[in-house]
């Protein structure tokens, strides 16, 4: 009888895959919670033989490392693909086969995983809900919560069930030619949209001096940098703290410069309080 897993067996692995770093230590790193998350495949793949399912574990508690929530699920719904084929008398799949595979796989995927969750993913989502909280509004915190949970499961399962029903092949091709790279892209610059928007409407600076030119007065920022470019102040002091942090200034203490600078100069009027 051909052994075949059911969509049971696949969500309970895909969702185990979150816990994969509550086991974490530093000669295995995830290796023992990816284990934990095949034991559903591998007891539906060899129901009646213990030994086969101990022998079948073994071979994921090699050194395991990959962004494990948005594109890394990807790699073990391959691997429970490949259990399957195996179970099923694919006698060119050993474990040497599986683990080459999820070894290959974890460095890039970590790479293309990381930027969209932690680089473009966590930080819309944040600025959007830190927005609306500052506002005064309670459904900040809470439209985080429930987005990034969307976001997290939606991601998750579906390059999940892209992983098992393509397989290895697919996904080294979407690598190669750059599909997963160039969505990476389109990403990051939705998140820079969201970014130059929060700018132009979250940081508030005030320039209150006016210019007393043969009578005429002038107001330095809404008559000279506003009528140059609209928002152009919170542009430039935000690319100024963007370039510190680039060059790995601490940033504890470009919040304190930022402290200092403007209650200084608001107490000398170069600054004042926006309306």
């Amino acid at each position: 009888m051909e052994a075949k897993l059911t969509r049971k067996e696949l969500l309970k692995n895909w969702a185990l895959t979150y816990s994969s770093e509550t086991a974490y230590n530093y000669e295995r790193l995830q290796a023992l919670g990816q284990a934990n998350a095949m034991v559903p495949v591998i007891r539906k793949l060899y129901p009646e033989d213990k030994e086969r399912q101990v022998q079948e574990l073994k071979k994921y508690f090699v050194f395991y490392n990959t962004e494990p929530s948005f594109i890394g699920t990807m790699i073990p719904g391959v691997a429970a693909a490949m259990e399957e084929q195996r179970a099923n008398g694919a006698e060119d799949i050993t474990d040497e086969t599986i683990n080459s595979l999820r070894t290959g796989l974890m460095g890039p995927i970590a790479g293309i995983g990381d930027t969209v969750s932690q680089g473009i993913v966590y930080p819309i989502l944040a600025g959007i809900a830190c927005s609306l909280a500052i506002d005064g509004s309670y459904v900040g915190p809470i439209f985080f919560e429930i987005a990034y949970k969307i976001c997290l499961i939606g991601f998750g399962w579906n390059m999940y069930r892209l992983g098992y029903q393509k397989g290895k092949s697919f996904i080294l091709t979407m690598l190669r030619e750059g599909t997963i790279a160039r969505l990476t892209e389109i990403f990051s610059m939705v998140g820079l949209m969201v970014v130059g928007c929060m700018t132009a409407s979250r940081v508030n600076i005030e320039i209150p001096m006016i210019l007393n030119i043969k009578g005429v007065k002038l107001g330095i920022q809404e008559q000279v940098i506003d009528a140059l470019m609209p928002g152009l102040v919170p542009l430039a002091i935000t690319m100024l703290v963007y370039w510190l942090v680039r060059k790995k200034v601490n940033i504890n203490l470009i919040i304190l410069i930022i402290f200092v600078l403007g209650i200084s100069l608001s107490y000398l009027g170069v600054l004042g309080i926006p309306k």
